[in-house]
């Protein structure tokens, strides 16, 4: 009989904790399997079987309980949130130029994401919480001076690892980042200075924070100790839409 209660007890608990975890990628997954490419997104191929992913997707993370979740269960799931719904606000209303030719795409177009209603301003708001600035090297909002877009969900088994590559990605592009150490010039990308405070709390100064993925170890370390202030590149708000063609 004491087992039998044992057993009871535990089948009754088990929903709560296997709900704890992050909902299942399987629909993300594939819709950036099929559009996630170079970095971008063909929001122009998108095909109604992948739209209904990335609604059913969103659906469930309304219900999800982050407060249940590791911290790198919380990364992995709020920049998850906010790239499906950055596509998503996309994808809506395609074709657009600019995520910013939509009205309040940032901060009046909302879901529920994790019990709450919220934008993506409010998402990222959320994920700057968690402490991390990495975040900024994956938080994606459809535009081409954004860091590249994963061609995969983040899981919290592997989220770290993946903030440290996309960091590198971001970074080494120079595309998105201008660093010539000969002719003493850096020119950096706006994320770099819109959350400065971040960086800087992290590592210091904006350069110091930089030159934890810069490749090159002499650029690194001219970096690391320079006094030199950086410029700021002007951000491209286009439609960071992939050029590269589909798999047939």
């Amino acid at each position: 009989m004491k087992k039998l209660a044992v057993f009871l007890l535990s089948f009754a608990l088990a929903p709560a904790l296997s709900g704890s975890g992050l909902p299942d990628p399987a629909p993300f997954d594939a819709v950036l399997t099929a559009g996630a490419r170079n970095g971008g997104f063909d929001y122009r191929g998108a095909t109604g079987q992948e739209k209904k992913r990335l609604a059913a997707y969103l659906a469930n993370l309304g219900d999800a309980r982050p407060a249940e979740m590791s911290a790198d269960g919380k990364k992995a799931f709020y920049i998850n949130a906010y790239n499906a719904m950055a596509i998503s606000i996309v994808l809506d209303r395609y074709p657009i130029q600019s995520i910013r030719d939509v009205e309040g795409a940032f901060q009046k177009v909302d879901r529920k994401i994790g019990g709450e209603i919220l934008s993506l301003d409010a998402i990222e708001n959320k994920l700057r919480a968690l402490g991390d600035p990495r975040i900024h090297f994956a938080i994606v909002c459809a535009s081409k001076s954004c860091p590249p877009l994963a061609a995969r969900a983040y899981t919290e088994e592997s989220v770290s690892a993946a903030l440290d590559r996309q960091a590198r990605l971001f970074v080494n592009d120079p595309k998105r980042n201008a660093i010539d150490r000969a002719k003493d010039t850096i020119a950096l990308s706006k994320i770099f200075d819109w959350n400065r405070k971040e960086f800087e709390r992290e590592s210091g100064s904006v350069t110091k924070s930089v030159a934890r993925f810069v490749e090159d170890r002499e650029t690194a370390a001219w970096l690391a100790s320079t006094s030199r202030k950086p410029g700021f590149l002007e951000y491209d708000w286009s439609l960071n839409q992939t050029e590269s063609p589909r798999a047939p």
